[in-house]
């Protein structure tokens, strides 16, 4: 049985449940036909048992009256025969020795039956019981004797008092209905199994076909789908691969817009770099102008620099590799103190400043952040704001509280953006027209400042958006929970 398992571990799923199933049903079908087998038996000889119960009494009464002399033995054979034929039978009485004793039947005198020893020896030991005797006849035919024994002590000697009678017709009853129950019984078997079968590959076929997806889709084969064809368990599940390849379809388009991008923005420099190192080593370049190449060069290098950071700090971020260190935090007095690190950049640039911050009267507000990532998400706004503002802009930075959120506004008069690319501002490496926003350095962004502000917030548990018109400027809003 062991083997048989152990080889159904490397079948396919659908007939480890077909036969699963049908070993159970086997194992049902069997348990009901000896049940019924052994009701309808017993059924059959209850009332056989109850006769030759009687008629042992009725022995055992004879036997009595013998002992204290009120019949003959004489009287006791020819009582005995009578009620051996009253049982279709004979009635015979076995001494110590195995002996048939005289008054028993035609058999008077000879020794019992090798067949009957064993029901003779228990009945020496004070047990009675009932059995089935079979005979070979000279003519090579079985007999079956249902036989009943029982011990009873004669003139102060132990005997066995033997009732038998042919079992021939009630074998014959007892096979048919053998054969009736086990007919209908197979039958059902056979209908379940198929059903089994049946039932077995209809659960198991979207497994199969759910196996083959995966395997194509492990080969890179994104547009595999598995059928859904119901409802229930198996269909949800189908539907659920079906939604984890289209996802992985989405995530398998952003890395290889991300790999794009990132060779493109690597590229791009580098490129920059070798043509300018070449020129001044092959002498295309004057000498005097080395000092003005080379700043072009550091320029190029910071901007390699702050990518490489980027990429890194954005990765950590979305893999959640110790990113935040979250505490109670008075964002008033936090957002101050990064506007003061900011305000060089803000003059350089001669844009005005307008700080808002909520009445002095007003409790501080607080909210779990952590405070490092708070202030790189006001930097970056803030740095973004001044990509897109030209000089005497206004850019306006306010601090609202309410009962349950703090929220941080970013306000410029810059060139705002259109509906296109409102949308497309949190992606990696998206950078808006940079024709209507140069830096005054000459230098470009990464494209994923905003990026990484969308996700140090959603981290924190915020909420940001943001709103814009051509011409008219963009407005950050960055929300979170207020501490009580």
């Amino acid at each position: 049985m062991f083997n048989i398992w152990n080889g159904l571990k490397h079948r396919s799923l659908y007939l480890k449940i077909f036969l699963s199933f049908l070993a159970t049903c086997v194992l049902f079908f069997a348990g009901l036909f000896l049940f019924w087998n052994y009701y309808f038996t017993d059924l059959f000889y209850k009332d056989k048992k109850e006769l030759l119960n009687k008629r042992y009494i009725e022995v055992t009464r004879l036997l009595n009256s013998v002992q204290d002399g009120s019949i003959s033995t004489r009287e006791l054979k020819f009582s005995i025969r009578i009620l051996g034929r009253s049982i279709n039978g004979q009635v015979w009485l076995v001494d110590e020795k195995g002996n048939i004793l005289n008054g028993s039947s035609d058999s008077e005198g000879k020794v019992l039956p090798k067949q009957m020893d064993a029901m003779f020896i228990d009945g020496m030991h004070g047990r009675s019981g009932y059995g089935m005797v079979s005979f070979t006849t000279p003519d090579q035919r079985t007999i079956n004797l249902f036989t009943h024994y029982a011990p009873y002590e004669l003139n102060g000697q132990p005997i066995v008092v033997m009732l038998y009678f042919p079992a021939g017709d009630i074998s014959e009853a007892i096979s048919a209905v053998r054969f009736n129950i086990l007919v209908p019984l197979l039958f059902s078997l056979l209908a379940v199994g198929i059903i089994l079968f049946i039932i077995s590959r209809k659960l198991a076929g979207p497994l199969h076909q759910m196996n083959r997806a995966a395997l194509e889709l492990a080969g890179g084969d994104f547009t595999t789908r598995v059928p859904v064809t119901s409802n229930d368990e198996v269909g949800q599940l189908a539907a659920s691969f079906n939604f984890m390849v289209e996802q992985l379809e989405e995530w398998e388009g952003t890395r290889q817009e991300f790999l794009t991008n990132v060779s493109h923005e690597l590229r791009s420099p580098l490129t920059t770099l070798r043509g300018f190192i070449v020129a001044m080593n092959d002498k295309v370049i004057p000498e005097d102008k080395y000092s003005h190449y080379l700043r072009i060069c550091d320029q190029e290098v910071q901007r390699l620099q702050r990518l490489v950071s980027d990429l890194l700090d954005l990765a950590s971020i979305q893999n959640g590799v110790d990113v935040f260190r979250m505490r109670p935090l008075a964002v008033g007095e936090k957002l101050e103190e990064t506007l003061e690190l900011l305000k060089p950049p803000i003059a350089e640039k001669n844009i005005h400043l307008h700080v808002v911050m909520p009445p002095p009267e007003h409790e501080p507000a607080r909210a779990y952040l952590d405070p490092d990532r708070f202030a790189q998400i006001v930097q970056n706004l803030i740095y973004n704001a001044l990509k897109f503002t030209s000089e005497d802009g206004t850019l306006i930075v306010a601090l609202e509280q309410t009962d349950e959120e703090v929220a941080l506004y970013v306000r410029d008069t810059g060139t705002g953006m259109s509906e296109t690319e409102l949308e497309r501002i949190w992606d990696r490496f998206y950078k808006a027209d940079e024709a209507r926003s140069p830096r005054s350095d000459g230098t470009t962004g990464t494209g994923l400042g905003l990026t990484i502000v969308k996700h140090l917030v959603s981290g924190m548990n915020g909420i940001v958006s943001a709103r814009s018109r051509l011409g008219e400027g963009t407005e950050f809003r960055v929300g979170f929970p207020r501490l009580k």
